[in-house]
Order: structure tokens, then C-alpha cells, then sequence
């Protein structure tokens, strides 16, 4: 099997891709939809561009909370490409906004094989970026492990820990795409998802489609399988479907180096900012249900804590770099 490629983008093809999207706008004809499409269809290239600028104008119509269009988040993008220069820019869209965490030098390596497939590792505050022999592009976020199944016969990645964003390609051989996980086996019907291996008490599975649809098959009811529709997130383990909840966003605040809370308990926070840095993260339990709502560089988790501070009016308390709690003193 030929190893993934980590993708770095010509401002060119970045450019195009701002170019579509402006001619795309809110209310695009059937024509124009298709020749973008067919253009994002001719290389791999032109849909990671496609998707990283999906991600970046979604986020910039979020932070302007305006109701900004599409067009005009693109013309944006693009004043932001002329004005930088080559290596600016590259840097800018190989890490979103604002987004540091490893895509311009990928610190977890391919870990060799593991029962015959090729393993691939990111470690704590690190995502990936990689394009499969296929087309199909993985995003690694923070402490995931994959391992790669391509044969003559499937495609197949497992997930052993972690979480991870897939946009699938289409296959000429017409090999069969899926992902498997320690609940069930989930098979894309030409998508953009996001499978997570939650470490929480149950040991769910969490699926979120951002388009298209995916099938879940749970192990150990394989007679029950489901289909997600986009728009939709759910939980599952080895025989039990969790209840769905609707999902607004087109792709998930991580791969635009963002953690959103709405309401959030502390304590939940907390974990959650946790997966992005090294030690341990904790606050004292008559604070954990104070409630954190906005939206958090996961980069820089140092100024995270601080800001997080400074809105709750409580202490930072740095027994060492890396042990840090949260208090009322």
C-alpha cells in the first residue's frame, strides 16, 4: 500500500477553490453547481481546498455572527491570499485560523503494522492532515490511532483511539469503504463525518454526519443497522443506539482549531480542553457546574485557561506546567 501524503495546498488552487465558492454564493444555478462540483471532482487537491475553505467561511460567519454569505466570506478569503505571501499562506490554510497543532510538521509518525495494516498515531494538542491512495482525505485530531486496511478487496480504517474527520472519494475499483470502531462497523454513503471513540464510562461510539449518509452497524446486533442522515450526531455502543440530536454546523470547531461551548458545565470543559494538552486539567467540584459558553482556541490552551479564568472570576492554580486547577482562590 502507498503511504498517505500530507497535503500542503499551492495558493493557486486555494485561490480557485475562493474563486467557486464567490461564483457558487447562496443561490447557485444547476450548471454552476456542476461545473464546481466537476472541478472539485478532477483532483484531490481541489477538494481539500474546497473543504478547508468550507470550514474557514463557516467560522468567519460564526465570529462576525452577521449572517455573512458565502460569497462574501470567499472575497474575504481571497483579499487575505493577495495579501500574504506564498508561505504565509499556506500556513494560514494548512492550519485554518489560528489553528497550530502539528499540520506543518507531523510529530506522531506511522507506527509501522499492526496485524498486517499500516498504523498511523497523533499525540496530545497534534492533528493530521493525510490523503489516502484512494483520494479519500483523514484529518487526525489530538491522540487518535488508526490503522489502514486498503486491499484489493476494501478500503477499511480502524479506529483505535481518537477521533477523526473523513471526506470519502470514490473508488474506480469499486471497493467498499468503511470504518470500524470497538461498537460497530460504519459504511459511508459518499460523505463528510466525524467518528469519535468517546472515553467515557460506556465506551460509546460517537458519529456525526456533516454530509451525505452513514450505516451503523453495531456489533453485536448486526440485524439493526441504522442510517445517519446529515445533520445528525449519535452515540452508540455494541448493541444499543443512543437518541440522535441535530447538529448545525458544516464541520466540526476542532478542524478550524476551535472548542465551542454552549452551556457547558465547567467540569465538562475542562475534559474536553484536556484532550489538547499534556497533564492534568481539573477544577475544585464547587465550581465544576458553573456554566462556559464560547468558543476557545484549542492551540494555546495556556490563554484558553486564562481568559476561562478571568470570565468566571476565579484562580489559576499551577501546582507545575502541567498540573493546573481551577478554584475560587
Amino acid at each position: 500500500m502507498t503511504p498517505p501524503k500530507s497535503d500542503r495546498l499551492h495558493p493557486d488552487i486555494i485561490k480557485q477553490a475562493a474563486q467557486w465558492m464567490m461564483r457558487i454564493g447562496d443561490t447557485p444555478d444547476a450548471a454552476t453547481q456542476q461545473a464546481c462540483f466537476q472541478w472539485r471532482q478532477a483532483d484531490t487537491q481541489h477538494e481539500l481546498a474546497w473543504q478547508r475553505l468550507q470550514s474557514i467561511s463557516h467560522d468567519v460567519s460564526a465570529v462576525t455572527d452577521s449572517g455573512v454569505s458565502s460569497a462574501t466570506a470567499s472575497h474575504t478569503i481571497i483579499r487575505y491570499c493577495e495579501q500574504r505571501s506564498r508561505r504565509t499562506t499556506l500556513k494560514w490554510m494548512l492550519g485554518g485560523i489560528g489553528v497550530g497543532l502539528g499540520t506543518l510538521g507531523w510529530a506522531g509518525a506511522r507506527q509501522g503494522l499492526w496485524d498486517g495494516s499500516e498504523v498511523y498515531q497523533t499525540a496530545t494538542g497534534e492533528q493530521h492532515i493525510m490523503t489516502l491512495p484512494d483520494g479519500t482525505v483523514l484529518t487526525m485530531n489530538t491522540g487518535s490511532v488508526v490503522a489502514l486496511n486498503y486491499s484489493e478487496q476494501q478500503r477499511r480504517i480502524d479506529l483505535r483511539s481518537g477521533e477523526i474527520l473523513i471526506v470519502t472519494a470514490h473508488d474506480p475499483n469499486d471497493r467498499p469503504f468503511s470504518v470500524q470502531t470497538q461498537n460497530g462497523l460504519l459504511t459511508p454513503l459518499g460523505t463528510r463525518f466525524v467518528v469519535r471513540q468517546m472515553d467515557n464510562s460506556l465506551n460509546t461510539t460517537r458519529l456525526t454526519v456533516f454530509e451525505g449518509a452513514v450505516r451503523v452497524t453495531p456489533i453485536n446486533q448486526a440485524s439493526s443497522a441504522l442510517v445517519v442522515p446529515a445533520g445528525e450526531e449519535l452515540e452508540f455502543d455494541a448493541q444499543t443506539f443512543y437518541p440522535s440530536k441535530a447538529v448545525s454546523s458544516t464541520v466540526p470547531d476542532w478542524s478550524v482549531g476551535m472548542l465551542v461551548a454552549n452551556r457547558m458545565r465547567l467540569d465538562q470543559f475542562l475534559a474536553e480542553l484536556s484532550r489538547y494538552r499534556p497533564g492534568i486539567l481539573r477544577c475544585d467540584d464547587e465550581v465544576a457546574g458553573q456554566e462556559v459558553t464560547g468558543a476557545f482556541r484549542i492551540d494555546n490552551t495556556d490563554k484558553t485557561l486564562e481568559v476561562l479564568a478571568s470570565v468566571l472570576n476565579l484562580t489559576l492554580r499551577y501546582r507545575t506546567r502541567y498540573w493546573v486547577s481551577l478554584g475560587r482562590d
